[in-house]
Order: C-alpha cells, then structure tokens, then sequence
C-alpha cells in the first residue's frame, strides 16, 4: 500500500531503505539519484527525519549520510514511522472503532479538509483492492463482500504497524482479554509461547472490535464446538471477564472471536489433523502431497526430518491459513513490507539450492492441488518451510563447501599457525584453512594455490577490486574487526560463486 503515501512520504521511505539495506555512507548525490529528487530537497528530507530517528541514527558527515539503528532496535521502526504518520493509515485506523462518522467529521478530526479527504479515500480504494476491501463514505467504514477480507486486512495493518509490547486496541481491557485467551487456551490444554500468544491475541482482537461494530461472518465448521466450555461453570472469573469487557462468554461470541481458526479448518495438533485424514477424504489427499513434498525435499537436500509431524501439521495449517479470499487470490499478508519475503530472500542467498528446489516442490504440489498460490502465498509457506523445519539451516551449512583461507605470516610460520587456531575456534563450520610455506612469495606464486580467501600479516599491493576483498591484513591476531571482515568476505563469496552442496542433488521425485 505504498501508493497511498504521499510523494514525500514515499520518497523519505525510498531513502531510508536504500539506507539500511546499502548498510554504509552514500552521498547526497548518490541519494538524489536513487530517488529522482533534488539534492535540496533531500536535505530537507533529512532534518525531518532526524528529528524522529535521532542524530545517532541517522548519520551526516563529509562520507556522506549512514544510517545506524543501534542493536536494540528493528528495522521495523522505519515502518512503524511512517504507518504512524501518514494520513492515509491514522484514517484507516480511525474506522475500526467508529463506523458512524462522515467524510466532514472525519476531515474536521484529521485537520484537513472534505476535498483532500475524498481524494485521499479514492487513492485507498486503488490499493485496499488487492486485500478486497473498500472505503464506503458518509457514513465511513470499511466495506467488502467477504467480513473475513476486512479482519484480515485489520491484521496485517495492526501487526506492522505496533511493536511487541504496545497494545494498540484502546477500547479494549488487555489485562481481562488476555486472561479471557488464556483460560481458553488452559481449558483446552493448548500451550502458549511469547510468539504464538502475540498473534493469538491479535487474530482474536480484530473479530472482536468487528463483533462489537455488529459484524458477523458465518461459521464453517463445526469441528471445535467441543472446545467452547460453559462458561458459567467457572465463577467467578468469567463473570469478571464479562463485565470488564462488557461482553457475554456464549458460544457464539467465542466462536466468532476465534473464527480465523474455525473457518480455516486449523489444526491444534497432528493427532487431529490424523484424525480427521480418517473422516475427510480432501484432508487426507492434501496431507498426502504435504508428506510427498516434504519426503522430496527431504531426499533430495539428504537432510531428515526430526519433527516430522510438527512440520507436516504447521504445512497443511499454513496452505489453509494464508489468507483465502472469495476469488481463490491472497491478499498481501502486509502492508509496507513483506518481511517474510525478505527472510526468504536472505536465505536464498546462502543457500539457492534448497530455495530452488522448495520452490519447484510447492509448485508441483500447486499443480497437483489445482492451487494456484500468489507470490505472498508462496513466501509464507517457504518461511513455514524454513523456521519450522528442526536444525534445517545448521545442517544446509554443514553440507555448503567451506571456504579455504590460504594464511601468509612474515612472523613465524608458528605466528601463522596461532591464526590458523584462532580462526578454527571462530569460523570452524565455515573455514578450511592451508598455510602458505613456499620459501619464495609473490603475486604470481600466490595463483598457483587454491584459496577464496587470502589471510596475510602484512600489505600487499593488489590493484584488481575482486582480489582486494578476498584479502585481510592481520597484524598481530585475529581482532573482531577481522573476524567480521572475514565474514562478510565468506558472505560475499557465497554469493558470488553460489556455492552448491556437497552433495549431489537427486532427480525430482515426482508426485
């Protein structure tokens, strides 16, 4: 939904993502280049920010501008700046808890006038179309043929537009609907983590403000009806629950509180995703080609699974549960930035191969299905892939082919031993390391070793840029300066030989 920002919005976005992602000085020039903008302009753009983000964050100096989040802060605060600033998303924020008010009331709230107002609504409209919802007027409110697009759309707005530990749902009691979640979850004997309870606690909040603004959507299924307890049974505490949100715990209310469950046919365990393959020929056939695609990675990478169920049960809960509207399309399960994208993406980097080949699994699947998933689908069943397979990344770096370190010491030869210890006890799962013991150096004795990454105690004179980045200076022993700028070259020579496996990949097993 970028386009809703205005253009100086958008440019000051634009700036500070080609800041962070560069990670290094860039030059005003260079800035107003990426961004089409003047040099003036920037400079304006700059104060502005600085103001927010501090001095320290956003660096000036005659390198050019840097921008330095400190380590206790995320790169989602640079989304969270502009969603909390922008016209168009305090007025979409404004619709969840009042329905009742016109484009002049709303107008006369926002300081700017009925004109803007519309055109702003017009703009919206363009974008909130891909999560298949609308802007009505007078009265103002949300609109869709599916309630389900609305919360949806609700969900991906309010999960990057608040941090972990701001509770953004003012009309709300958090203390009594957390207790209210926690005693439908101990009842049912579901456990709770820290991340599992933040997105528990978001995907049931949005139903609620809906419910409370009399909007319904209609029960699917059925299955769940066993884990909706009478509440009268548990005095006085739901009768406290009750009154402080002023609500009444009957099955209806909590059926439509966790309807995002319900109507997805979500899966609590793999003991009842078993069971209902047993009841359920769809289910069964699904969890069938979600056991061949995980069984074809699996073999083809040579890499076992060791929570085999676990990941089998988050799979199918995810192909369900990312975001179907009436159309059989997804919408964007974000706003500004697809951060599952983005991890998905860096981890292409280290490891293309796995990546490929999950791609082109899903993709059979999609056509054994007769799915056809949109990109932000496909992102978000590869993240499930990645975080919630056991030990899959330490073991995709165990078959990588290390990177071989040739180390040059005009001390000792027993000075370039030390480093070659001290690199092995930091770089051990990344390094193989050979030292250099020709009694004659030079450039061109230097290209008859096989290395990637050369290792001296002293300057060379090298003028070809690749070489320059395969080649670290350590004067005495490894600093952290050096061990990091080993790092980056190790990074930098993933990517750009895009090492393979070690293991040869087997043919696609086929559906």
């Amino acid at each position: 939904m970028r386009k809703v920002l205005d253009a100086s919005e958008r440019r000051k976005l634009e700036v500070l993502e080609y800041l962070y992602f560069t990670g290094s000085w860039v030059t005003l020039k260079e800035l107003a280049q990426k961004t089409v903008s003047s040099e003036r302009i920037l400079k304006q753009d700059m104060l502005q920010l600085r103001d927010y983000f501090s001095v320290e964050v956003l660096q000036t100096s005659h390198l050019g501008i840097r921008l330095l989040l400190p380590p206790h802060r995320d790169r989602d605060d640079l989304y969270r700046y502009f969603l909390s600033n922008s016209l168009a998303f305090k007025f979409i924020e404004m619709l969840i808890y009042d329905e009742t008010k016109t484009v002049f009331e709303l107008a006369e709230e926002l300081y700017v006038s009925s004109s803007t107002l519309l055109r702003l609504i017009k703009k919206l409209n363009v974008s909130l179309a891909a999560y298949y919802v609308q802007v009505q007027t007078n009265p103002c409110k949300l609109i869709s043929e599916n309630e389900e697009s609305i919360r949806y759309f609700y969900i991906s707005y309010f999960s990057e537009r608040y941090s972990n530990l701001e509770w953004p749902f003012k009309t709300i009691n958090q203390n009594f609907f957390e207790q209210f979640l926690v005693f439908i979850a101990k009842i049912n004997n579901i456990p709770l983590n820290f991340s599992d309870f933040k997105r528990l606690k978001l995907w049931t909040a949005i139903p609620y403000l809906r419910i409370k603004q009399g909007h319904y959507v209609s029960m699917k299924s059925s299955n769940y009806s066993n884990m909706i307890p009478d509440c009268s049974r548990f005095q006085p505490l739901t009768g406290e629950i009750e009154k402080k949100l002023a609500i009444t715990l009957d099955k209806n209310f909590i059926e439509q509180v966790f309807s995002i469950f319900i109507n997805n046919d979500f899966k609590f365990s793999y003991e009842s995703l078993l069971e209902d393959t047993k009841t359920d020929s769809a289910v069964k056939e699904r969890v069938s080609y979600h056991a061949t695609l995980l069984h074809n990675l699996s073999n083809q990478i040579g890499i076992p699974i060791p929570n085999y169920q676990h990941l089998l049960k988050e799979l199918f809960n995810i192909s369900h549960f990312v975001f179907k509207s009436k159309e059989g399309q997804y919408p964007p399960p974000y706003i500004l930035f697809n951060s599952k994208k983005y991890f998905v993406q860096s981890m292409e980097d280290m490891f293309p191969d796995f990546i490929a080949l999950a791609f082109s699994n899903l993709k059979k699947y999609e056509k054994k299905t007769n799915e056809n998933y949109s990109e932000t689908a496909r992102y978000e069943i590869i993240y499930t892939l990645l975080v919630q397979w056991d030990h899959l990344i330490p073991e995709l770096y165990n078959k990588k082919d290390k990177v071989r370190l040739l180390i040059v010491s005009d001390f000792d030869i027993e000075h370039a031993k030390m480093i070659q210890d001290l690199l092995h006890r930091y770089l051990k799962h990344e390094i193989i390391t050979i030292l250099y013991t020709n009694p004659i150096f030079s450039l061109k004795h230097l290209n008859n070793n096989t290395y990637d990454i050369l290792i001296t105690t002293f300057t060379l004179p090298f003028d070809v840029d690749t070489i320059e980045k395969s080649c670290i200076c350590i004067r005495n022993v490894p600093t952290k300066d050096n061990i990091t700028a080993i790092a980056q070259a190790i990074e930098y020579h993933y990517k750009l030989k895009k090492y393979p496996m070690k293991r040869i990949l087997q043919k696609y097993i086929q559906f």
